[in-house]
This record gives structure tokens, C-alpha cells and sequence, in this order.
């Protein structure tokens, strides 16, 4: 092999290496300028959002609330009644007063799992190592003629999902996980869209999400109509309500 080919193969080589091995944790931190800057985004301590939900024919106000460092809740109303689920750093809990439950319930690990990666509030990208995660970029894919850094995020609960930056602005355009839906795994796609400033941070206001391979039939559309940062925010809100005792029921005695 001559010595020129040898430098032209290393050289193709090293500009693989550029190109593959170094971008994992560089696009997380071109995404994080993207957004605003990492020192903004970690000075940010909560975060209010309210908008509206579709759901096929059904549209349900929402109120999303998120808090340093991992608490979270939402509360949506529909036809008249209000659902919440919440998480606050340890136990994660709902209501759902349209299956029959008008008590605060514990959600079930799995919906746990979710819940907790939802409420970390800098993102599970964000310090991924620290908490345990891993992220890796799997390489460049077009999403909807739009190219774009795929990158691969695992949990340290075992959760996997995809993540994909515009290759031009670095902002998040897609993801791809899993979810529990009533009780059963469900692959999910996600669009991600129209970003606006506030205060100097840049955020999503439209979230478009469907099962994987059924575009077009239902899913699940979400606009935000305000953003928030800094609001009060009572902690006891993210907290479990105690149910309260259920009174017994006297028996009357019995006519002779």
C-alpha cells in the first residue's frame, strides 16, 4: 500500500470519527445554545404551561406545571371533568374521573417510568451520565424532508427513545418512544414544532403525536397558548392527596 493511499484512508477515517463519534454530546450542547443557552435554561426553576388538547372530536384545556428538580403536574378537563396526574420527585399519582376514579390512585410502574423521565425538569439528555442515562447519535435521517441528528436515549429504567435535531437550527423536531397506554406498551411518534421565544428561551407550542406506523388516524394534538417562567408554585400541588375515610354506615335496627 503506498504511503499516499495509507494518508487518504487515515485521513477518511479520522474525518469518520469527526463526523460519528464526536456528536453526541456536541449536538446536545448546540441544542441547549439553541434554546437559549445552558446558563438560562438551569437558572429556570419553574415552568407553567396552559393550552388546549385534541383528541379526535374531544378538545380538553390543559394546565401543565413542572418544578425543580423533577416535579410535575397536569390537570385537563373533559366534558366537565377535571383528570390530574402528578408526580412529586418520589410517588407518582393520578386521578381519573373518567374511568370510574374519582380518588387520588398510585400509578403503576410502568406509568411511573414514563412519568418520571417526563418530570425531570432539565430534560433526560441533559448531565445524562450523572443520572444514569445514555445517550448516542445513531447518524443523520431526513423527518418529513427535513434533515436531521438522530441521537438514541436509554434510561437508567431501561426506557428507550429516539430524539432528532434540525441539522440547521438544533432544535428537537421528533421523537419516537414508548408508552403505557391503559395498561399496554404503545410505540409513539412525535412532532415537535413552532418554537417562540419567552424570555429569551425558546420553546415548542405545537406537539402533534400518533402510534407508530397509524398516521393520520386519531392521535393526539397539543397547543400551547401561554408559557410561564418562574411562576409561584406551591409544592404541596405535586403532592398525593390523603383520601379521606370513608364513613360506616349505620344500620338501622330492625322492626320487630
Amino acid at each position: 500500500m503506498s504511503k499516499k493511499l495509507l494518508l487518504s484512508l487515515c485521513a477518511v477515517a479520522l474525518l469518520a470519527i469527526s463526523a460519528f463519534g464526536q456528536t453526541a454530546d456536541e449536538l446536545l450542547e448546540k441544542n441547549l445554545k439553541a434554546m437559549g443557552g445552558k446558563d438560562k435554561l438551569m437558572a429556570l426553576k419553574s415552568v407553567q404551561m396552559t393550552g388546549k388538547m385534541k383528541m379526535g372530536p374531544i378538545e380538553a384545556p390543559f394546565t401543565l406545571t413542572k418544578a425543580r428538580p423533577s416535579q410535575m403536574r397536569v390537570d385537563f378537563t373533559i366534558q366537565g371533568m377535571t383528570g390530574s396526574q402528578a408526580y412529586d420527585g418520589t410517588t407518582g399519582w393520578m386521578v381519573m374521573p373518567f374511568q370510574g376514579n374519582k380518588d387520588p390512585q398510585k400509578m403503576a410502574e410502568e406509568q411511573l417510568k414514563d412519568i418520571r423521565t417526563e418530570a425531570d425538569f432539565d430534560g433526560p439528555t441533559f448531565d445524562y451520565k450523572a443520572k444514569g442515562n445514555k445517550v448516542e447519535y445513531v447518524g443523520k435521517e431526513d423527518v418529513q424532508g427535513t434533515p436531521s441528528y438522530k441521537l438514541k436515549l436509554t434510561t437508567k429504567d431501561g426506557k428507550e427513545s429516539n430524539i432528532y435535531l434540525d441539522a440547521e437550527t438544533y432544535l428537537v423536531i421528533r421523537t419516537d418512544t414508548t408508552v403505557n397506554m391503559m395498561g399496554q406498551e404503545v410505540e409513539t411518534e412525535t412532532t415537535i414544532g413552532d418554537y417562540k421565544e419567552v424570555n429569551g428561551l425558546y420553546f415548542p407550542y405545537s406537539l402533534e403525536s400518533h402510534q407508530k406506523g397509524k398516521e393520520g388516524m386519531g392521535g393526539r394534538a397539543i397547543a400551547f397558548e401561554k408559557i410561564e417562567l418562574d411562576p409561584k408554585v406551591d409544592a404541596a400541588m405535586f403532592v398525593m392527596p390523603a383520601v379521606a375515610a370513608k364513613p360506616v354506615e349505620k344500620s338501622e335496627p330492625k322492626k320487630q
